[in-house]
């Protein structure tokens, strides 16, 4: 058992450190392709896009990954379910926002592109096979559409591509062969043939956890209609490094969430859920305090322009931290049958979020920078409401110094590595020096205080105590 933890996490290891490089590196070239206006507004169709997607699933996949880890004979047959709903919704709300967009813009075939990645987007199988025990065959399939579309990024930007709708369905057509690939697994997975009944409906579990997807997925939209689309630039560079800085935590959040799943019918729910909430805690916590240090450096590798973007990534990263932290605490409730205290902790933070953002014309006439640091503000604020209250409802705030300890000391030595001069080196040198100063740093600490003498038994305790076995 403890064999398949050390597997499946070092699988989603590899494909963190695959994707995000992957995606990161097509990130940077669009910016420095199309500046901060054109980014900003390539930024506002993948956030339409991802838009479609949150409000075409309504939570479908934690709940589709509950019933999987109550009845996983079953898997083909719910998961199957629940794209067939997802698909139909999505190609509904791709029609509405093609006849928006045709009817309203002067880019009519790029938003057309964006709203159809809501149809390869019904096949996405996160959380879902992560329960069915398929992690990893999911890692190689994003990691080979990310693969995919730098190389068609990089070409559109050798032959001097400027055109958008360009970018739009070179991004459509890497998720369409994701989505090829997930209907071969889909087959692959067991089926009991016993009926079953899709766990969805208009319940107020799916609504919170679509208001908690929309906040997360359409914030860049937001910052482009309220504050314009030099500050959802700012904000959408910031968001992604931010995002690249928290995926080994989102991963991580992919191993967890399964044993937390099977823990109240196989294993000891409190100490899985201490055990993830401690895990995420390593994690989160050095790098957004290593982040702190290395922020405007980072986003000004999207061009000179962007270095402002610095305090932006700050709080971000912060939120960021915030949010992996909570959703251990809103898992754990959605494993025990909590649902009502689920969605409650998942709606509230983004309504505040939301009215946050809304007050953004307030500020008056600021620069797109503020705009974009405003909003980053709104994000960090909600999201540690979240984080509050899930350590309030789950009863876990009583011994959370016990185990934050050991990652706040690490997080001390992340940032206080990351912090050293690296003057004497050459100036493109620089931030590589600290980003790799802070990664030592973060590693001494690691294997001093968590893996020294104890390696050969990482993944033993979630292992034990959730008493789930994928493979």
């Amino acid at each position: 058992m403890k064999h398949s933890v050390r597997r499946t996490l070092f699988t989603l290891g590899t494909g963190v450190l695959v994707q995000r490089a992957l995606q990161l590196v097509a990130f940077v070239v669009v910016g420095r392709t199309l500046g901060t206006a054109g980014l900003g507004v390539y930024a506002q169709g993948l956030a339409v896009a991802a838009l479609l997607a949150v409000l075409a699933g309504a939570g479908v996949r934690n709940l589709v990954a509950r019933a999987i880890s109550q009845r996983p004979g079953a898997a083909r047959r719910l998961i199957t379910d629940a794209v067939h709903l997802r698909l139909l919704i999505g190609l509904m709300l791709a029609t509405a926002a093609a006849l928006v967009a045709f009817t309203n813009s002067t880019r009519p075939w790029f938003w057309l592109l964006c709203a159809l990645h809501v149809v390869p987007a019904a096949f996405d199988l996160k959380n879902v096979a992560d329960a069915a025990g398929r992690t990893r065959a999911e890692v190689w399939f994003e990691s080979g559409a990310a693969a995919l579309q730098l190389a068609a990024v990089a070409t559109w930007a050798y032959v001097g591509g400027n055109e958008l709708t360009v970018l739009a369905g070179i991004s459509l057509g890497c998720r369409g062969i994701y989505a090829a690939l997930a209907v071969v697994a889909i087959r692959a997975l067991p089926d009991d043939g016993e009926p079953v009944r899709l766990p969805i409906g208009l319940t107020a579990t799916g609504l919170g956890q679509t208001a908690h997807e929309l906040l997360a997925s359409a914030d860049v939209a937001l910052v482009a209609w309220l504050g314009g689309p030099a500050a959802a630039g700012y904000y959408a560079v910031a968001l992604r490094f931010a995002s690249a800085a928290m995926l080994p935590a989102t991963q991580l959040a992919r191993l967890l969430l399964p044993h937390l799943l099977h823990a109240p019918r196989r294993g000891d729910s409190q100490r899985t859920f201490t055990t993830a909430l401690g895990a995420t805690a390593w994690l989160t916590l050095p790098i957004c305090a290593g982040g702190q240090f290395v922020a405007s450096s980072l986003c000004a590798l999207s061009g000179a322009d962007f270095a402002a973007g610095g305090a932006v990534l700050r709080l971000l990263l912060l939120a960021g931290m915030c949010q992996q932290l909570g959703w251990q605490c809103s898992h754990a409730l959605l494993a025990s049958g909590r649902d009502r205290a689920y969605a409650h902790g998942l709606g509230w933070p983004a309504l505040l979020q939301f009215l946050l953002l809304l007050a953004l014309p307030l500020a008056g006439d600021r620069d797109a920078a503020t705009l974009a640091l405003l909003a980053a503000a709104a994000a960090a604020l909600a999201q540690g409401v979240y984080l509050t209250s899930g350590l309030c409802t789950t009863s876990a705030a009583r011994p959370l110094g016990g185990i934050l300890r050991a990652p706040l000391l690490a997080a001390l030595a992340t940032a206080g590595a990351a912090a050293l001069p690296a003057t004497w080196l050459p100036a493109p040198a620089q931030l590589p020096a600290h980003l790799l100063l802070g990664a030592a740093g973060f590693a001494v600490a690691l294997w001093w205080l968590e893996l020294r003498g104890r390696i050969h038994r990482v993944g033993d305790g979630l292992a034990t105590a959730s008493g789930f076995d994928p493979y």
